[in-house]
């Protein structure tokens, strides 16, 4: 295939793109179509149905070798996107990253493809330190065992080509996202615009062999020397600079944070995994939801989403724990303190607000997973063994929580509503409501006109709606909202867009969307028997995240305490910092 200073000569007759499902993989299935006269797509995730004979779409699991030769019949070209794109157990990256990495060079050998886009990762050169100047020629060394199959997947290329002369490129790609997210990425960032030309180029360049070259824009710091793109004429338009700005407001990561420190940033701290049961994808389907990540909480509460840091936050009571989870890199970080913690909301300036045993404190995570504490204000309990449970600011940002007696079998009444107002010598926390036992299910109106709450107690198993004062933050009439759950006992809420009701049906696996006259709308379905809270996050608001509780009878496989997304087709609301 010939090629042209902007353009080309003409298309192939068929190119595969796998993981078309992903994020990058969209963005090619768009920017690839003039380049093909047929455009094959492929991933084991759903796909967007054809649009036409141009198109092919193909669901393969690319760990299974005859459905993979299947998939290259007929192919010329390959833009290799396929696999697990973040830091995971060895047994789940064997399967997709390195047998389907052997599986796609295999069946391109025996079918005549002749041409292989990689898509490679600068997590092949991760625990390098940041500022280190590096070319495709430095030393390889992998953050993780995602950074090991790409590295694999390189030296698989290198053999293919010397072997059998099939030729390909292999792009380290940065941080490919409509802009960059925090600090490491203004040095990282790959422009879709870029991205798309140096596939293109990878594509159409002749006599490549087997060539190394760095996914990454026109960034002003960048670390990567990318002078063996020269022979495919690549010259990034694009530059994280204009986003420079708008990063550098963002708060400073501590000084050891491997996000400062590497140039594979959170991966190089990800894992060990031996407490954590291997699944076969990092997303499993089930059913309507998405397996986010498979943790163990013991009960996983109060999910809320980080729009800044585009990131889910949330709680493991029992644990003390604060967990997080970034959606960019897809990775994981958890936070302990000396008690349990029950329910959690962001604080403006950073930080957060958690409900514990003794009170309310200011939450700080450290270095070391260590949550630092302190105290604002203590609770007067009715009596030993209690602490507080569900709470969240409403639309002004008054924080509101309640309190259960730990003992849920004594199905005791002396639950108490709190608010909170202020702060240091102006904060008050005051008495709003009694008479609860296990008060769960807040949520406000998106007019802040409607406050909802739930007592979660099996003898219970009711939801009010108060008429409420968002002015004085006074909660006035109480009716009856649901009378019981179409399935399950209610625990934790969110509030959509459209000022439907969303509450997990503990004990009976289902999530269920109340209209906001109490009038069930659907029903969605999660792969456990206890979904636990709901919180609406994503770049769009539009992903309904639950989280979980796992008995200590739970199978040892079992997804029980894990973390769920679902896709309900309507956003949600974000959630008021505390604001006294």
């Amino acid at each position: 295939m010939a090629t042209e200073e902007s353009g080309i000569s003409r298309p192939y007759g068929r190119i595969l793109l796998t993981g078309a499902a992903g994020g990058l993989g969209k963005v090619l299935r768009e920017t690839l179509r003039p380049h093909a006269r047929v455009l094959r797509l492929s991933d084991i995730a759903p796909m967007a149905p054809s649009e036409g004979p141009h198109e092919e779409v193909v669901v393969c699991d690319l760990s299974d070798k005859d459905a993979v030769d299947a998939l290259m019949e007929g192919v010329d070209a390959v833009v290799h996107l396929g696999g697990i794109s973040v830091e995971r157990p060895f047994e789940e990256i064997i399967e997709a990253n390195i047998r389907g990495t052997y599986h796609i060079y295999e069946a391109a050998r025996r079918h005549g493809a002749r041409r292989i886009v990689f898509a490679s990762s600068n997590h092949v050169i991760g625990f390098h330190r940041q500022g280190v100047r590096l070319d495709s020629r430095s030393p390889r060394r992998p953050d993780g065992y995602y950074g090991l199959s790409k590295s694999f997947g390189e030296d698989l290329a290198s053999f293919y080509h010397d072997r059998y002369g099939i030729e390909t490129v292999s792009v380290r790609i940065g941080s490919s996202f409509p802009a960059p997210r925090n600090r490491r990425m203004m040095h990282t960032w790959l422009s879709y615009r870029d991205l798309t030309d140096l596939v293109r180029r990878g594509l159409f360049t002749p006599g490549v062999g087997h060539t190394v070259v760095y996914g990454a824009s026109d960034n002003r710091d960048g670390w990567w020397d990318n002078s063996g793109a020269a022979i495919l004429g690549y010259v990034p338009q694009d530059s994280s600079e204009p986003f420079r700005a708008e990063i550098e407001r963002q708060p400073a990561p501590p000084a050891d944070d491997p996000d400062q420190v590497y140039q594979g940033g959170a991966f190089t701290a990800a894992g060990p995994y031996e407490n954590m049961p291997p699944v076969r994808r990092a997303t499993r389907s089930a059913g309507d939801a998405e397996l986010v990540l498979h943790l163990r909480n013991q009960t996983g509460e109060s999910p809320v989403w980080h729009a800044g840091e585009q990131a889910l936050y949330w709680v493991d009571i029992q644990a003390g724990a604060l967990h997080r989870w970034r959606v960019g890199d897809q990775q994981h970080a958890s936070w302990r303190a000396d008690q349990q913690l029950g329910c959690i909301a962001r604080l403006p300036e950073g930080g957060w607000i958690g409900a514990m045993e003794d009170g309310i404190h200011r939450l700080t995570p450290g270095a070391g997973q260590i949550l630092t504490t302190e105290r604002w204000t203590g609770v007067d309990h009715a009596r030993p063994g209690m602490r507080l449970n569900d709470g969240r600011c409403d639309r002004q940002g008054r924080f509101w929580v309640g309190t259960m007696l730990m003992d849920m079998s004594r199905a005791a009444a002396v639950g108490v509503l709190y608010r909170m107002t202020g702060r240091g010598d102006g904060l008050r926390l005051e008495r709003m409501a009694g008479d609860l036992i296990v008060p769960n299910g807040m949520a406000f109106s998106p007019d802040g006109r409607t406050m909802y709450l739930s007592d979660s107690h099996p003898s219970r198993q009711c939801v009010w709606a108060y008429d409420y004062d968002a002015d004085e933050g006074v909660p006035g009439r109480r009716r009856v909202f649901i009378e019981a759950l179409a399935g399950g006992r209610p625990d934790g809420a969110a509030i959509d867009a459209e000022g439907c009701y969303w509450i997990c049906g503990n004990d009976a696996g289902l999530v269920h969307r109340y209209t906001p006259d109490g009038r069930l709308d659907r029903s969605l379905r999660v792969p456990v028997a206890k979904p636990a809270m709901c919180a609406f996050g994503g770049a769009g608001l539009d992903t309904l995240f639950v989280t979980s509780i796992r008995l200590p009878d739970a199978a040892p496989h079992a997804l029980d305490g894990a973390v769920f997304a679902l896709r309900p087709g309507v956003s949600g609301i974000e959630e008021s910092p505390y604001a006294p």
